[in-house]
Order: structure tokens, then sequence, then C-alpha cells
């Protein structure tokens, strides 16, 4: 058994997120919906000593670009999943869906036979036309987030509800499920991948409105129906009848379920023998994405810009390079914005506690395998402490932006490391999230946020947007249990240390926000360093920066 590795491929336009894992011929996997690949995955591990897993995640899903479609079907899934196939070099290889991924493979079949060695459909329904509109109209419903953050609550009740009842907009006697409240570790990420997603009911409105009874009993390829003890879907099989001698139905116990996908795999037809080892990720004209991988685990990059002496993003706390890339588009020039180690999708250091130091030399093991030779810095917020003790380490580092330093006076250390990022605990009833909702909110209102007195408001342009705050709250709830360790190392920077960098250094703070003092006590310790005015919209602040590049 091997770990599950992630990757991108380009497909047309689209960047496709995959997971892989293990070695022989390729079996290629579909997951349900909101989740990703990350999801269904673990369970099928053991199969990697004979296989290559190839995990895919559904097109506005996980890390995966949503199609150019308002309303994908599942033949549009189908035909994207046949693109992504093709790209990762997999001619023909049997198939496994789960749930709305089962209508993804099962259309695949369909549609392109040539490519499906055998099919494993490990639940999935076969609706009745009403049964079908029903849950079309109810199952899914579309959010907005909203200000005072309502959204979330939602959004953990009907997760709640999908475990209780099913289906969940039926809350009656005979639709009750008879099974425990899911733990509630479990509920956040599907909750946290529901609201990631472009559009979470997009793949639940494909497979409502699939005709799987007619699809199945058109398939030209071997076919394995998994009715799995305790799956929502597994009643759903007793209803197909007359079967083609092509097409079968195993019902399997939880214990017994991994050796009933074996069987299925050893009915499928033979596929490729083996599959290409993973190509880097082509680039786009915006934007595009990779990981590195550095001792302990991966680290997810962004970059564009095209060619030239890159500036390197390094966000703060709360925040990921997702959060910052609208700043480094912004730019005007080449650009890197990473996920810090444990934060987003950056796997954690294997160390937890790690000092300052140890981030620096982390993102100077990316920056080599980038194979940059030189570059300018930004680091936001928290993240300045990291800019500096990278300058400090590496002779690569040419000047640094200081965008709205957090590094506290160091009579406050203390207070800000006892409070300032705290670990974000999954709760039974979903508070956390309305938790860190407030928390982000509240940085826009007071300094630091969780003081919340007269004594503590911030004077500056909140920027409250609510889609913005998703945005955030998702990205920074990815790395909930070890996003502290990164903001603790930056709050314990020692500003002596930096003093030499002070002429190759631009602070900029908004006039009359209380993060001037931090700022003007950075300004202090490097002598000469430049200062800016940061205006409200931080493109406009990320425009000014080049002025300073440039220089």
């Amino acid at each position: 058994m091997s770990e599950a590795i992630r990757h991108f491929v380009r497909v047309g336009d689209r960047e496709v997120h995959y997971r892989r894992a293990g070695s022989g011929p390729p079996f290629v996997v579909f997951h349900s919906s909101p989740q990703s690949a990350a999801f269904v995955l673990p369970a099928l591990m053991p199969l990697a000593a004979q296989w290559t897993l190839i995990g895919i995640d559904t097109p506005g899903y996980g890390g995966s670009d949503p199609l150019a479609v308002a309303a994908p079907s599942a033949a549009d899934y189908a035909d994207a999943a046949a693109e992504t196939m093709t790209a990762l070099g997999i001619t023909r290889a049997p198939v496994y869906g789960t749930h709305t991924g089962a209508h993804i493979a099962m259309e695949l079949a369909l549609r392109h036979p040539e490519r499906v060695a055998g099919l494993v459909l490990d639940g999935v329904s076969f609706n009745t036309s009403e049964e079908a509109q029903e849950r079309y109209d109810n199952y899914a419903p579309e959010f907005t987030p909203t200000a005072d953050g309502a959204h979330l609550a939602w959004a953990w009740q009907h997760t709640r509800d999908q475990i209780v009842f099913y289906p969940w907009f039926r809350a009656e006697k005979n639709r009750r499920l008879n099974a425990a409240m899911a733990p509630a570790d479990y509920i956040h990420d599907i909750v946290l991948w529901k609201m990631a997603a472009a559009g979470y009911w997009l793949g639940y409105r494909a497979a409502f409105s699939h005709d799987s009874r007619a699809a199945l009993y058109n398939v030209p390829v071997r076919t394995s129906v998994v009715a799995k003890e305790g799956d929502v879907l597994a009643p759903e099989a007793k209803r197909l009848t007359d079967l083609p001698e092509h097409i079968r139905v195993l019902e399997a116990t939880k214990d017994a379920w991994l050796e009933a996908i074996r069987d299925c795999l050893a009915w499928c037809e033979t596929g490729d023998a083996d599959v290409a080892p993973p190509s880097m990720p082509q680039a786009r004209v915006d934007t595009w994405r990779r990981y590195v991988d550095v001792p302990g685990g991966q680290r997810l990059v962004r970059l564009g810009g095209g060619a030239g002496k890159p500036l390197v993003f390094l966000h703060g706390d709360m925040s990921s390079s997702r959060v910052v890339l609208p700043m480094a588009l912004a730019s005007g020039g080449p650009f890197v914005a990473l996920d810090v180690a444990g934060n987003a999708e950056s796997d954690p250091l294997p160390e937890s506690g790690a000092a300052l130091t140890a981030y620096a030399e982390d993102v100077r093991g990316v920056l080599d395998a980038l194979g940059l030779d030189s570059f300018d810095m930004c680091g936001s917020g928290a993240g300045a402490a990291l800019a500096l003790e990278l300058a400090h380490q590496d002779a690569r580092a040419g000047k640094v932006v200081l965008s709205q330093p957090v590094l506290p006076d160091p009579a406050a250390r203390d207070d800000y490391l006892a409070h300032y990022a705290p670990p974000i605990e999954a709760c039974w009833d979903g508070t956390h999230f309305l938790t860190a909702w407030h928390m982000l909110r509240d940085r826009a209102f007071f300094w630091p946020w969780y003081r919340r007195t007269r004594e503590a408001v911030r004077r500056a342009e909140p920027r409250i947007d609510p889609g913005r705050l998703q945005l955030r709250l998702t990205e920074w709830l990815k790395g909930r249990l070890t996003y502290g360790d990164y903001v603790r190392a930056c709050l314990s920077a020692d500003l002596g240390r930096y003093a030499d960098l002070g002429s190759r250094v631009l602070v900029t703070c908004r006039p009359g926000d209380r993060l001037e003092e931090d700022a003007a006590r950075v300004v202090a310790a490097l002598p000469g360093a430049a200062t800016a005015d940061a205006p409200d919209d931080e493109l406009r602040e990320a425009a000014g920066f080049r002025a300073f590049l440039d220089s």
C-alpha cells in the first residue's frame, strides 16, 4: 500500500486535480458529491498493491476547475472524464464510481465503451421519474453566502439531515435511516467540500436528471452493481430485474465490501498494462497550479505572469495562495504564490511547533524545486515575518514588500500567542463554523480581532464582502488544526534580526488603521525601509508595488 500523491493535469483550458497511488494497471475512480477523491480513495488503498489508483476530482469539486457549462449533465461529466483519461495517457481501464460518481462512470461506459474495461457501480440510484423530479427539485438547494453567516448553519443542518433521512427533505418515520449520527469531524469535512465546490448542487442535479436505469441496460461492458450494507442507495439495486449476462448485482456486508470490489476487478476485462508517470502541469496564460514535493509532504504553488524575476507571495494568517491570488495577478509581473506548510492544500511540517526558521527553510526548498535564481517577495499580514526571515536566509531574495504587516510589540506578544490563532475544533452542532466566520469578520472591526473593545476599534474601511469571506473561510479551515503553528512562528519573529534588510523593504499600511502601530515599529527596526499608504482596494495596492520593485 502506498500514499496517494496529488497532481494536476491540463485538459483543454481546465486544470484537473487527481490523486494517484500504487503501481500496476490503472483503476480509475470517481467520487460522490460534494466530496473529492480524498473521500473515496482511503477505503480502496489496499488495492494499490496491484493497481495504480487514479482518483479524479469531478469538475468543480475538490481541486478541479469547473466545466464551462451552466448545468452540466452526466454526459458532460463523462466526456470530461474521457478527456482526462486521455491527458493521463490511459487508453482503457476498469472504472469505479460511487453515488453521483457512479452516474458519471456509467455514462462514460455508455458513451466511450472502448475506454472502459469494466464498470464497478458502488451505490447508484435507480429512481422513478417522480422520485427523480422530486429529488432534483429538493435534494441539493442552492445557497449564497450571507453577511451574518446564516448559510453556515443551513449547510450544517442540511448535512446532518442527510445522515438521518433519505431523502433528507422527507423527515418521516419510514424515511428514517438506521444509522448513528456521524462524528463532527466527518460532517465538518462534508460541509467544507460543499462550500468550496463551484456549485455543489450541480453534480446532484446531473445524477437526478440522468436516466440511470436506461443507461445501465444499454452499457455494453461488464458491469457490477455493488449494494453495500448500510449504503442508503443499496436497496435501489433490488429494482433491477432481467439483467443481461454482462451486468450483475453483488450484495456485500461492510466487512466483505473490499473483497467484493476485488471480485469486480477480477471480472473486468483487460485494460492498460500500466500507466505513464505523472507529467509536469502545463502553463496557462493567466495562472496554473502544481504541487512541489519536499521532505515531509507536498506544497501547492500557483504560478503566472510569464517569464522574468518573480514576485513570491507569502500569505498571512487565516489565508492561502488562493486568497492572495487577485493581488498576485494585479502586481503586473511574474509571480509565485504558495500555500505555506500546514495551510490550505499544503501538508504540515513534520514537527509541530516549528520555529520561523523552519518555515523559511521549507519555502526555500519549494523555490529550489521551481529552479528560481532570484526573486522578490511580498509578505501579507503575519506572513511579513516569513518574508523577512527568507530574505535573511536566502541570497537569491531581492526586494521585500511587507503588506500591512502583523508583527506585535514584544510586550503584547504573549497575549497574541495565546489568543490570536486558536485551533478550530469541530463541534457536534456546527457552531465552530459560525465562530470562525465571526473571527474573520471581526478582523475588519477590531485589532487584534479578539479584543473587541472600544480601544481596539479599527478606523479603516472594512472588507466584509460575504463572498470574499466565504473564500477565505474555506481556505483557512482546510488547515484548521495546523495553521496556528505557522501563525505563532510568525508572531514570534525578532525584528532586530533583520535590521540590515531595511534598504530593500517597502512597508504598506492603510492610513488611520490600528495596524499603523505595527508598521511604524517595523520601519523603526529596519533603517532605510520605505513606506507607502495602502489603498482600501488590494488590487490597487498590488499595482503600486511595481514602482518599488522596478526602482
